[in-house]
């Protein structure tokens, strides 16, 4: 009987012993993987913050170089001084015309290169602001390592019911399932009455539960996140972290798209005078002026019904369709 109950003994000690092992092995891949998908988590929040800040970055800098250029054209048409070099000067009018919108489209570009140039600096610094600071890799710290192995001696400190524990006589207290829910003891005090439940996160019963099973629910319990107060469908944590850095600088590039946007305006519209003025001079072609005036009229008109957006809603426009009188305005120059 001696002979025999040492042999169940035996047997049951190196059963258990050979599942400890096993849940320590299994206990450190899980570590490994959770760590793995965290990673690759971290590594598309970064993504994200890059993409959101590039839109920002690309689209102002093709703004400052095409108001760069436009700036340097300005400047080659008041190369000339006037209009008309190998003939009499144009009316002073038509001169007064061109030289303000001329001098209006300088100026709106050299704003619109200013602010465009801020936004596109101020938004690469937000990213490597966060992307450096806030949205890190989650790298494991020794110490969450350290609780993620097990030594092998371990199953020396276990209890001894564990050590010997028969299989299929006694229950271990792991979920047989991922989707088991465990009722919690009543709690008179908190719940009033009703009896809570228990995800399927929390240790089983102390009293049915292994050791180490137990052990493993308390470390994970211990290294988990915080649950946040927030609603579930927040936005995450990057999102709301690059909305708030966007306060820096997203004044700036709105304006910097007006201010390109009435740049170019007041550009066209120079050349439409321009071509009135140094055609009728130069070559006397009449109708090649009224040609070219048409085809630039008809393209600043195309800006501005792109550009200008109606307002929605059933809201009322204080004056509608005034910025056409604009292209109109060239008419009467034509006329003129």
């Amino acid at each position: 009987v001696a002979a025999a109950a040492a042999g169940v003994a035996a047997g049951a000690f190196g059963y258990n012993r050979e599942n400890y092992m096993f849940d320590a092995e299994m206990r450190w891949e899980r570590f490994a993987s959770s760590r793995e998908y965290a990673n690759q988590q971290a590594e598309q929040y970064r993504g994200d913050i890059r993409n959101l800040a590039a839109l920002t970055i690309k689209k102002n800098t093709l703004w400052a170089v095409s108001a760069t250029l436009c700036m340097a054209l300005n400047v080659a048409l008041y190369c000339a001084g006037r209009l008309g070099l190998h003939g009499p000067s144009p009316p002073a009018w038509i001169m007064g015309l061109w030289l303000t919108n001329n001098a209006a489209s300088f100026g709106f570009m050299a704003v619109t290169t200013f602010l465009a140039l801020h936004a596109s600096f101020r938004a690469s610094a937000a990213s490597v602001h966060l992307l450096t600071r806030k949205t890190r890799v989650p790298v494991p710290t020794l110490k969450q390592l350290d609780q993620a192995r097990t030594f092998a001696s371990e199953f020396e400190q276990q209890s001894v019911s564990d050590m010997f524990r028969v299989p299929y006589l006694s229950n271990s207290g792991a979920p047989k399932t991922d989707e088991a829910v465990y009722d919690s003891n009543f709690d008179g005090e908190a719940s009033a009455g009703r009896r809570s439940r228990r995800s399927s996160s929390a240790p089983p019963e102390r009293s049915k539960c292994s050791s180490w099973v137990r052990t493993e629910f308390e470390v994970d319990r211990a290294g988990s996140v915080v649950p946040s107060e927030l609603p579930a469908d927040a936005a995450p944590e990057h999102f709301r972290l690059y909305a708030a850095v966007q306060k820096e600088f997203y004044q700036h590039d709105i304006y910097a798209r007006v201010g390109i946007f009435l740049g170019f305006t007041h550009y066209f519209q120079s050349l439409c005078f321009y071509g009135l003025g140094h055609i009728n001079i130069e070559l006397r072609a009449f109708w090649v002026a009224y040609a070219c005036t048409f085809v630039l009229a008809v393209l600043l008109a195309l800006i501005l019904r792109f550009d200008i957006v109606p307002p929605q809603g059933g809201r009322k426009q204080l004056l509608p369709k005034c910025e056409f009188l604009g292209p109109l305005a060239i008419l009467p120059a034509a006329v003129g």
